[in-house]
């Protein structure tokens, strides 16, 4: 008799070991190579046997955004929970150093995840919606829970005074956007640019958004340094 955990496990096991051999076929050849049937083929299983484990290609693409939306959720945390054990809250300096690292946990996917960065910047560019309406809803709910972090973050500098009075869940999304198209700008870089240094920009854009938006600018700088020994 096997043991229902066990069970549990080795089907859990395999579902990673399908989803890893997906996020590589998306990464190299984009959304319309995969198929179940590429897929069964990569992985030396029947297409039924694949079926087993997803209902479809979309159930495959859902699971794998949500994969990056729960690795950037779990890395926000962390990064928030080590800055934190280390400094206080109550500082303007502080509450600005939150704020940096939210933007430093999403700036630095690229090195941390490359393949999640990737597979991020794959469905961000993708102008079609990859996914059938309804499918993707656990997905933005994830999604909506790394963007609530932000806001918060943003709402505790307001309330700490060390930003001046504006729309938190605007400035979430300038701060956001702003920084997935700097990312972009990563493939000038190896096309050997003159003078362009994206890490550089992506400070001087942190800071740049942060005294705009009412922060002193040693104060701006201060934190990013302290959120850079974080993340």
């Amino acid at each position: 008799m096997i043991h229902e955990p066990a069970k549990v496990r080795r089907r859990e096991a395999k579902s990673e070991r399908i989803l890893d051999a997906a996020e590589g076929i998306l990464e190299r050849e984009g959304h319309d190579a995969l198929t179940m049937q590429r897929l069964a083929a990569e992985l030396e299983l029947t297409v039924g046997a694949a079926y087993r484990y997803f209902a479809s290609k979309d159930a495959i693409v859902a699971a794998l955004q949500r994969r990056v939306f729960e690795g950037l959720a779990a890395d926000l945390e962390r990064a928030i929970a080590e800055y934190e054990a280390v400094h206080p809250r109550a500082s303007r300096v502080g509450a600005l150093s939150r704020v940096c690292v939210v933007a430093r946990v999403y700036a630095t996917l690229p090195e941390r995840r490359p393949t999640h960065a990737r597979l991020l910047s794959r469905m961000m560019g993708e102008p079609r919606n990859v996914l059938p309406e309804g499918l993707g809803d656990a997905n933005a709910q994830v999604a909506m829970t790394l963007a609530t972090r932000g806001v918060r973050e943003l709402a505790a500098a307001r309330e700490a005074a060390a930003l001046g009075a504006g729309d938190d869940l605007e400035r979430a999304i300038l701060l956001w956007t702003s920084l997935t198209g700097l990312a972009q700008a990563k493939k000038l870089e190896r096309w050997g640019v003159p003078g362009l240094d994206v890490d550089a920009l992506t400070e001087r854009l942190v800071v740049t958004l942060l005294v705009g938006w009412g922060a002193e600018p040693a104060r701006a700088r201060e934190a990013l340094g302290r959120a850079a020994e974080i993340v």
